[in-house]
C-alpha cells in the first residue's frame, strides 16, 4: 500500500502541460471531463469516449457473483473459486491451461478502460463487509497532455474464514489485482497505442467444505459456521498471473488502417496441502480421508502448473460507407508443464480471421465474425441488434484444454486423446414496452458434442454424444412512477432450463432460475440526494450442483448431496451526494437462524452480515 500511495504522488506531481485552465471559481472537472474507452472500440471503431457512470443502480451488488446476476457460484464467501451455473460455450478456440476456477479475478485485457482526463481522476471504492470480508478498488488516471494518458487500477480482497475461523484476521482469502496503462496519439501522425501490464496474487485457503456427522445431520448441524467441522484445515492455492499486452493502430486512409497486438500471458496455480499429524476426530482424517489416491507422498502435497502463452496478431481495418471490415493473421505459442511432469506439449497455432459489421443509422446493426486455426478448430458467430429484436448464433469447434490431457499429481494421474469440443448456440430476445411495463422474453439453445467434464472420481472425461441445453425465460420489470419520476420498480428476471439428449445427465444447472429486485427510487432534500431502497433477490430450484475438487481447482460431478432450492433476500438503500456514493446492505436478511443455503456441495452461502459498500470520485 505504501508504494501504490507513492506512486499515485509521482503521477501527481508529473509535469502537466496542456490541460483545461479556469481562473474562476467555478467547478469545471467532474464526470463530463473525464471520459474512457476500450481497446475492443478502437479495434471495431464502434463507439467514442465514454462518460462514468454515475448511477447508483445495483451498487449493492459489489461480488463477482452478484455482478454476474448469480450466473457463477462459488464456495460461499467472495474471493473463492468460481464456476458458471448457465454452462457455455469458451471464448478461446485455442489451447488453455484449463485452471479458471480463480480466472475472473485477474483484469480482462477487453474490459479495462483508457482514459481521457482534463484533471487528475482519483476513484477509491471500499467494501466493508461483516464477518470482516473486504475488498478495497483504487483506480488513478491523469493526461500527461492532451494526447497522452497513464493510470492503474489495484483491487484488493481480504476475507477472514466463515466456517470455523479463529476471530479477525484468521485469512480465508488475500488476493490482489493490479493493472498499469497507457494510451498515446501521435501529435501528427494518425498513430495510436494503447499498453497494459497486469498480475494477479491470489492465495485462498481451501477449507473442503463442511463435514457432515452423518447422513442424518439435522439441518442446524449443516449450518454451524464458525463452529463448523472441515473436510481439510492445512491447505492453500496460490494462483498467479502476469500479462504484457499492446495494442496499435495506423490510419492511411478513413477506409484502411494497419493494426498489431501483441500479448504475452504467463499462469501459475500451485496447490499445498499437509497432514496435521492426525484426525480430527476419531473417524475423519484432514489430509488422508480427503483425496482419493497417494501417488507420491502420504504426509504432504506440492502441486504446480505452469502455462504460458504468446500471440502476435496483425492485420487491416476501415470503414466504408456503412460497412466496418476487419481481416487479420495470428500467431500463437503456447506451453504447459506440472512440476512432475512436462508432457511436451508446446504449441505454435495459426490463425486467420474476419470481421464485418453492418449498421443502418441508430436503428439496427448486423455483425459476422470468424476465426479459423490452420489445421483445425475454428469459431462463427453473427448477431443482429435492434431496438426491438436481437438474435445471435455461435458455432465452434475448441481444442482441448490441457489439464484435461495429460496430468500427474500427488493425488490423480491420467493420460487422455480427447476430441475437439463441437458446440452450437442459437438464442434471441425482445423487448417490448408499454407505459408501465416492459417484457423481454429470451430463448438460448445451446448443444455440444465431445463435451469434456470431471465425474464424480474426479476424472476427466468425454461424452462423445450430442445434448441440448434449453433456457427460456426473460424479464418482467414494473415502473409505477409519479410526476418526478420517483417510484416504485419491480424487476423480474426468470429463467426454466432443461437438458436433453445423450449425456443430459451430465449438465447439472437448476431447473427454475430467478433474480428479482424491489425498490423505491426517488430524491432526498429539494432532488438533491438520489436515493434507493428496496430488496435484491434470488431463487433457484434443488439440484445436484457440482463438487469442488481444489487439488486440481476443478469443478467435477457428485450425487451424493442434493442443494435443496432456496430463496435468499437482500435488505440495501443505495444514495449519492455529488461525487460520494453508499451502500449499505443487510445480506440474507431472511436467513433463519438454524439454516441457510448452500453455493457449492458442502460449502454452505454467505450468512446474515450488514455490509457497506462506498465510492468516491475525485477529479482535482
Amino acid at each position: 500500500m505504501r508504494l501504490l500511495f507513492l506512486l499515485i504522488a509521482v503521477l501527481y506531481l508529473f509535469p502537466l502541460s496542456g490541460q483545461v485552465v479556469d481562473d474562476s471559481t467555478k467547478q469545471i472537472y467532474g464526470p463530463k471531463t473525464t471520459k474512457f474507452i476500450t481497446e475492443e472500440n478502437f479495434l471495431t471503431n464502434s463507439g467514442d469516449y465514454r462518460e462514468l457512470d454515475t448511477s447508483i443502480y445495483l451498487m449493492e451488488r459489489f461480488s463477482m457473483v452478484d455482478k454476474s446476476g448469480r450466473e457463477l457460484q462459488n464456495l460461499g464467501s467472495i474471493g473463492t473459486a468460481l464456476f458458471p451455473v448457465f454452462h457455455t460455450p469458451s471464448k478461446l478456440i485455442g489451447r488453455s491451461s484449463g485452471y479458471t476456477a480463480y480466472q475472473r479475478y485477474a483484469f480482462d485485457p477487453l474490459d479495462i478502460k483508457y482514459y481521457d482526463t482534463k484533471s487528475p481522476f482519483f476513484d477509491l471504492n471500499v467494501m466493508v463487509g461483516g464477518g470482516n470480508r473486504n475488498i478495497i478498488d483504487v483506480g488513478f488516471s491523469r493526461n500527461i497532455n492532451p494526447r497522452w494518458n497513464v493510470g492503474f487500477d489495484y483491487r484488493r480482497h481480504t476475507v477472514d474464514k466463515q466456517l470455523a475461523g479463529n476471530g479477525k484476521g484468521d485469512r480465508l482469502v488475500e488476493g490482489a489485482a493490479f493493472v498499469g496503462y497507457m494510451k498515446y496519439k501521435h501529435g501528427k501522425l494518425p498513430y495510436r497505442i494503447l499498453f497494459h501490464y497486469s498480475q494477479l496474487n491470489h492465495n485462498a485457503i481451501e477449507q473442503g467444505g463442511v463435514r457432515f456427522l452423518d447422513t442424518d445431520s439435522l439441518r442446524a448441524d449443516l449450518f454451524q459456521f464458525e463452529n463448523a467441522l472441515l473436510r481439510l484445515d492445512q491447505a492453500q492455492t496460490n494462483v498467479k498471473e502476469r500479462r504484457f499486452h499492446i495494442y496499435q493502430d495506423y490510419q492511411l486512409a478513413e477506409q484502411f488502417q494497419l493494426y498489431h497486438i501483441l500479448d504475452r500471458n504467463t499462469e501459475e496455480n500451485t496447490y499445498k496441502d499437509f497432514s496435521s499429524g492426525g484426525a480430527n476426530t476419531t473417524t475423519y482424517d484432514t489430509y488422508r480421508d480427503f483425496y482419493p489416491n497417494f501417488f507420491i507422498d502420504d504426509d504432504s502435497t506440492y502441486q504446480r502448473a505452469s502455462f504460458s502463452s504468446f500471440s502476435n496478431e496483425a492485420g487491416i481495418k476501415g470503414d466504408i460507407s456503412s460497412v466496418f471490415y476487419r481481416g487479420y493473421l495470428k500467431f500463437r505459442w503456447v506451453d504447459f508443464k506440472y512440476n512432475y511432469l512436462n508432457p511436451d506439449v508446446a504449441a505454435f497455432e495459426q490463425y486467420v480471421g474476419g470481421y464485418a459489421r453492418f449498421k443502418w443509422r441508430d436503428k439496427f446493426s448486423v455483425i459476422g465474425e470468424g476465426e479459423y486455426i490452420v489445421g483445425g478448430g475454428y469459431d462463427l458467430k453473427g448477431t443482429l441488434s435492434s431496438n426491438l429484436i436481437n438474435a445471435y448464433y455461435q458455432t465452434s469447434n475448441s481444442a482441448v484444454p490441457f489439464i484435461y490431457r495429460n496430468y500427474f499429481g500427488n493425488h490423480h494421474e491420467w493420460a487422455n486423446s480427447f476430441d475437439p469440443i463441437f458446440s452450437n448456440q442459437l438464442g434471441g430476445s425482445l423487448k417490448l414496452g408499454y407505459k408501465f411495463i416492459e417484457l423481454v422474453p429470451e430463448v438460448n439453445l445451446t448443444s455440444y458434442q465431445n463435451y469434456l467434464y470431471f465425474d464424480q472420481e474426479r476424472q476427466p472425461q468425454q461424452n462423445t454424444g450430442t445434448f441440448l441445453i434449453s433456457k427460456i425465460g426473460g424479464q418482467t420489470n414494473f415502473r409505477f412512477l409519479n410526476s418526478k419520476g420517483e417510484g416504485w420498480h419491480i424487476e423480474n428476471k426468470f429463467f426454466f432450463t432443461t437438458v436433453a439428449g445423450d449425456g443430459a445427465s451430465l449438465v447439472r444447472i437448476p431447473q427454475i432460475f430467478y433474480n428479482g429486485r424491489i425498490f423505491w427510487r426517488g430524491n432526498w432534500f429539494d432532488d438533491l440526494v438520489p436515493f434507493e431502497v428496496g430488496l435484491d433477490t434470488h431463487a433457484r430450484s434443488a439440484y445436484y450442483a457440482n463438487s469442488y475438487a481444489p487439488e486440481i481447482q476443478q469443478f467435477y460431478l457428485q450425487d451424493e448431496y442434493q442443494i435443496e432450492g432456496y430463496y435468499k433476500a437482500d435488505l440495501f438503500i443505495n444514495m449519492k451526494l455529488d461525487k460520494f456514493f453508499i451502500s449499505l446492505k443487510f445480506t440474507h436478511i431472511d436467513q433463519p437462524n438454524d439454516g441457510g443455503y448452500f453455493a457449492t456441495p458442502f460449502y454452505p452461502g454467505q450468512p446474515r452480515v450488514l455490509d457497506l459498500n462506498v465510492k468516491w470520485l475525485f477529479f482535482d
